[in-house]
């Protein structure tokens, strides 16, 4: 044990998989240094999460603090490696016995239509840039990105953070209207929990009179095809039971919220008028054996003032690794340790390619049986996420057994090195005014909204 304490590895990452690395890491006895690239080491729980997962994001950052906050782990907030730090430094320079990438997955999938990006952040917006708006534009002190939602939206994509972005933007439409025609100002958790029509009737306002059209989410296939209820196992009974519940869920989303829903249509081009976004081309699709077809001459234009696209995130490439597609190329048969290094390993979303939450806590897990219920309530997300703790401890627990004793083989590092790691690390502390890591969290964390009232009538 008393060796550990000579091998001091880097974690880049700091959220889900991250803390569950370092902190069995930590227990072992080896020292760990978190680099962090934002504040908070808290991720998409924090800044992926719609601000309604109150109970949801509580339980999870208290597992992460519970994690991070150990003798044996040094945490760096503010160091995104590539920007303030290079990938080649840290691993030539510093001298860590091991490095383990957890950096998760923040860059939005680019939209399919060639000479659309030149609108982003002016009629375009990207998933995660949205989430993050939403989350913190509240807080007084926020100097990110600002967005106004517009009637008549296009939210192209497909799942759980599509249905997010749709929720979102119904119910900040239908908090201005309230606001603006009869001076209501509603509470977004009630509006969330309760749905629109239910809300409404506790004022006595019918939707119609909002005068909303809706947001419009367009999907590349039927709702039965979205990815909301996974099958128990493979049997045709089985997928076809999981794809009469999704289709199930999807109308019980409008319902809820309000919003148009067009299936079978994958965006070609873009409207322009004055140099301003005005819309997208659809091309109508069939799927037939599970495959999109374009319908010859079947296109539709839907105008609109804001598109928002959630169709993923990937992992954000670091200069000096080699990457397969989406995701970090690895080593044969080893899906922990990556390719051309003796002391690089990657855990969660560096590893699947794939930007959620749950594909990081399950990493190299099938898709759980059961996410949600019929109602796709909060309490249901989070019995879910829970549930699959378990497999992703495990999981991770027997990739760092095995990186464990990689590690052992290699050469204790010298006092020299380790002196150097620790003055490094402190010098990119102080610049930052970091104490330790309570205080720190404690005067990070952003304003928080209150939750919601027990019944729509309060």
């Amino acid at each position: 044990m008393e060796n550990h304490k000579k091998h001091y590895i880097a974690i880049i990452g700091g959220s889900i998989s991250g803390s569950v690395a370092a902190n069995l890491l930590a227990n072992s006895g080896f020292r760990i240094v978190v680099f962090e690239m934002n504040a908070l080491p808290y991720g998409k729980i924090e800044d992926g999460l719609p601000k309604w997962h109150i109970k949801l994001r509580n339980r999870q950052i208290k597992e992460i603090d519970n994690k991070l906050d150990h003798e044996n782990i040094r945490y760096v907030p503010l160091v995104k490696i590539g920007r303030d730090l290079e990938f080649n430094d840290l691993l030539n320079n510093w001298g860590f016995s091991a490095i383990i990438l957890a950096n998760g997955a923040w860059q939005d999938r680019e939209f399919p239509v060639p000479g659309i990006e030149k609108f982003r952040d002016r009629g375009l917006i990207y998933q995660n840039d949205f989430i993050f708006w939403f989350n913190h534009h509240h807080e007084a002190d926020y100097q990110g990105k600002q967005y106004e939602i517009k009637d008549n939206a296009i939210i192209v994509g497909g799942g759980l953070a599509s249905l997010d972005v749709v929720k979102i933007c119904m119910i900040e439409l239908v908090r201005d209207k309230l606001k603006e025609i009869y001076n209501i100002d509603e509470d977004m958790f009630k509006l969330e929990k309760y749905g629109i029509d239910k809300v409404l009737e506790s004022h006595k306002v019918p939707y119609k009179k909002l005068n909303i059209s809706g947001v419009n989410l367009v999907y590349r296939k039927n709702a039965e095809d979205m990815p909301l209820k996974s099958s128990k196992d493979e049997s045709k009974a089985s997928r076809d039971k999981a794809r009469m519940v999704s289709a199930k869920l999807l109308n019980n989303y409008k319902e809820k919220y309000k919003f148009n829903f067009k299936p079978l249509r994958v965006p070609i081009d873009f409207i322009e008028e004055d140099d301003k976004l005005k819309g997208l081309v659809l091309q109508k699709v069939m799927v037939y054996n599970e495959r999109i077809v374009p319908l010859e001459n079947e296109t539709e234009e839907l105008r609109t003032d804001l598109i928002v696209s959630s169709i993923g995130s990937l992992p954000e490439q670091i200069n000096g690794l080699q990457y397969e597609f989406s995701a970090l190329k690895m080593k044969k048969h080893v899906d922990y340790h990556v390719y051309g290094y003796d002391n690089v390993f990657a855990v969660g979303n560096a590893v699947t390619g794939r930007g959620n939450i749950q594909e990081s806590k399950q990493h190299g897990q099938k898709i759980t049986r059961r996410i949600i219920d019929e109602h796709l309530t909060d309490d249901a997300l989070e019995s879910w996420i829970k549930k699959i703790n378990n497999s992703l401890k495990e999981t991770v627990s027997q990739n760092v057994e095995s990186i464990i004793e990689e590690i052992r083989s290699k050469d204790i590092q010298p006092d020299k090195i380790i002196q150097s790691i620790l003055e490094k690390t402190k010098d990119l502390n102080d610049k930052n005014g970091y104490t330790t890591y309570s205080q720190w969290v404690q005067r990070h964390l952003p304003v928080r909204l209150e939750e919601i009232p027990k019944n729509p009538k309060e």
